[in-house]
């Protein structure tokens, strides 16, 4: 697992770059003739670049929001699939009433079983539509309206799609996070190798040599 190489926050991190970058814009010529290759004039351009990044990125919080919303794309897919299978219900007992075998073909006294789990409802809906296919006839003579007999593919097809997306955030998101662990760590190598030069170019001006100084190395886990 990706680990951070500072014991702060990725937004105090960021502050305290932003806030470095106001001081190095006065002294980077300082920097740049204690050591011109790692310093150079465009040095600044560098981190600020990598600051601006990492803002655009949006962070962990941005990821967790995605993945929230789109639970509550699965639940609402989950709730349209309850209710349709509570109104297939009627019919189905209609149907087969003295059938119970086929009822619960259909999910009947099965609900707590089959909504137990998002993948045991996904495959219970990809089935129902050939267990409707095989018992239409005797569904549509005993009264049942084909419009319900032909929402069961549609609502499938929108709870998987909904759940797959769910799981590709799950995916990604974990990608995306170490992603920018990665890309945070390189501007926290960049800030310390600000306050090493620092500490030699100011070493007779503690007050000076303490605006560049960030926390204490520390590794935190993803």
């Amino acid at each position: 697992m990706m680990q951070r190489k500072y014991g702060i926050s990725d937004a105090i991190l960021l502050e305290t770059a932003d806030t470095i970058i106001g001081y190095l814009e006065n002294d980077i010529n300082q920097f740049t003739t204690f050591d011109p290759a790692e310093f150079p004039t465009t040095f600044i351009n560098t981190v600020k670049q990598k600051v601006t990044d990492a803002f655009i990125e949006g962070g962990d919080t941005f990821s967790k929001t995605q993945l929230k919303v789109q639970t509550g794309m699965v639940n609402k897919e989950m709730d349209n699939c309850k209710t349709y299978m509570e109104d297939l219900k009627y019919w189905v007992k209609k149907s087969f009433i003295d059938h119970p075998a086929i009822q619960q073909q259909f999910g009947v006294n099965r609900f707590g079983e089959i909504f137990g789990s998002q993948p045991r409802l996904i495959q219970f809906m990809e089935s129902l539509s050939h267990t409707i296919h095989t018992h239409r006839a005797e569904l549509v003579a005993t009264g049942t309206p084909v419009t319900l007999l032909d929402q069961a593919e549609p609502l499938s097809t929108a709870l998987r799609d909904a759940n797959t997306t769910q799981e590709n955030l799950k995916g990604n998101r974990t990608i995306t996070t170490e992603s920018r662990i990665i890309h945070l760590n390189s501007l926290y190598d960049l800030l310390r190798k600000i306050e090493d030069a620092a500490g030699l170019i100011y070493r007779n001006e503690e007050a000076k040599k303490n605006l560049y100084r960030i926390s204490v190395n520390q590794n935190s886990s993803v």
